[in-house]
């Protein structure tokens, strides 16, 4: 089952955009988890590309406390489940099909570097891991425009790149692409996201409080969580990390 997660899209001072793992089934009861004690929250779910938009006055409550809040929402709704909180999603979006074609990218330089190579063979490969790296590069546009309603402009100069690779079929050109586009999702770390795990406490009167623990998330679930976990996360140390929030 994938996991619970809260991905923030863009945020402003007085407004926030997520994305959810999950849809949302039954909204009002969402919404009113976010809104209890505001009178200025409006919010506004978008179930084809599960956006969730929440407008708020930072006079009356801070973005942080809307971030957990919907969180919390979003856990609630789904049995109290622990919720993945990303704030960096875009520095992490190494997918399948792009490991794939760098695959293919490093079998072309190993095949060219041996001494019988045949050179219709070795064009099909080369064939074969542009073919293979475009597909990944859609595929990585697509995903960002479902994400935040537009595509990173590190797509173009990929797109420059198979222009010259139709040229001289170079698998140069090929690795050129494959790194303009994913290369720098290899190097940067994960360090803003959290695990959210929330807890509901009952008042005398009958009402519910939460509390949120808040805590690295060191989850690994792709290629760039294993390098983060590898080259980046030992520089936590065995320092706690915990933070307990109450919600109001």
């Amino acid at each position: 089952m994938k996991k619970l997660t809260l991905t923030v899209l863009h945020k402003l001072p007085n407004r926030v955009r997520f994305k959810v793992s999950h849809r949302i089934i039954d909204t009002k009861k969402f919404f009113e988890t976010i809104k209890i004690g505001t009178k200025n929250i409006a919010l506004r779910y978008n179930r084809t590309i599960e956006t969730l938009l929440v407008t708020f006055e930072p006079e009356e409550i801070l973005i942080d406390e809307v971030i957990y809040r919907t969180a919390t929402a979003l856990s609630v709704e789904h049995e109290m489940t622990s919720v993945k909180l990303v704030e960096d999603f875009e520095e992490k979006s190494i997918d399948s099909l792009s490991v794939y074609s760098g695959a293919a990218i490093l079998l072309s330089f190993l095949y060219g570097l041996g001494k019988s190579k045949i050179e219709k063979l070795q064009l099909d490969i080369n064939n074969f891991a542009a073919g293979l790296t475009t597909a990944a590069i859609i595929e990585h546009a697509y995903m960002e425009t479902q994400r935040k309603g537009f595509f990173d402009i590190e797509i173009l100069p990929a797109l420059y790149l198979l222009k010259s690779y139709m040229a001289n079929r170079s698998v140069v050109a090929i690795a050129l692409m494959w790194f303009t586009t994913f290369g720098r999702h290899l190097v940067l770390n994960n360090f803003s996201n959290k695990e959210v795990r929330i807890y509901r406490l009952k008042a005398d009167n009958g009402k519910f409080h939460y509390v949120v623990d808040v805590k690295d998330d060191n989850s690994i679930e792709n290629l760039s969580d294993l390098i983060d976990h590898i080259f980046f996360n030992n520089k936590t140390g065995n320092e706690s990390d915990d933070k307990y929030i109450a919600l109001k």
